[in-house]
């Protein structure tokens, strides 16, 4: 770590070294500033001292209380877009991926090779690792956006297509985000 003190930034002469000399005070804040740094910085927990989670059940109720009733297929969520891009649903649809190494997040497949990527409001609240091809009815805000052809070319590349396949990507697309309150996973 390389500090830089206010009295280093500048060349002291024979003008401003009274201005930019090292007083007590100012090296006695410093001192005070690298303790409490180092008593903030801790050692790594060990296996004793981790929070000790047991294992969330492979299917339920994660989150608030939802009314199933309400749950559109994810395959019409789409069609709800007319008016605004921000929209309060309850979606159904199978689990298309997850997030394998803390359940913060899954993508609920929309049918037509796109999917509503949810994550969990305040991280209140995950969902089990093996969620992945389980069905989902999640709760939440789902946010419609544009995405531009040049944004979708760089991913493109950035998965390492080939040049031929990127320059065949000529329009936008829309990608669809929700911020679940509650997420129930069914087999």
């Amino acid at each position: 770590m390389v500090v830089i003190l206010p009295w280093m930034m500048w060349p002291i002469s024979s003008s401003n070294r009274a201005i930019f000399k090292p007083s007590f005070v100012k090296i006695s804040k410093f001192i005070l500033l690298l303790g409490i740094l180092a008593a903030c910085t801790g050692a790594p927990r060990t296996a004793e001292q981790a929070e000790v989670q047991e294992p969330l059940p492979s299917t339920g109720a994660f989150g608030m209380e939802v009314n199933i009733d309400e749950a559109i297929d994810a395959s019409a969520v789409a069609d709800y877009f007319a008016d605004s891009d921000t929209l309060a649903l309850t979606v159904s649809g199978g689990i298309a991926a997850s997030c394998k190494y803390s359940g913060c997040w899954m993508d609920i497949d929309m049918g037509n090779g796109e999917t509503i990527h949810v994550t969990f409001l305040d991280d209140d609240f995950s969902i089990p690792l093996d969620a992945s091809g389980k069905y989902a009815i999640a709760k939440g805000t789902v946010i419609r956006r544009m995405i531009p052809v040049e944004t979708l070319q760089n991913f493109a590349r950035d998965e390492g297509q080939r040049e031929e396949d990127i320059a065949l990507i000529t329009e936008p697309a829309w990608a669809y985000k929700m911020i679940a309150t509650v997420v129930i996973i069914e087999e």
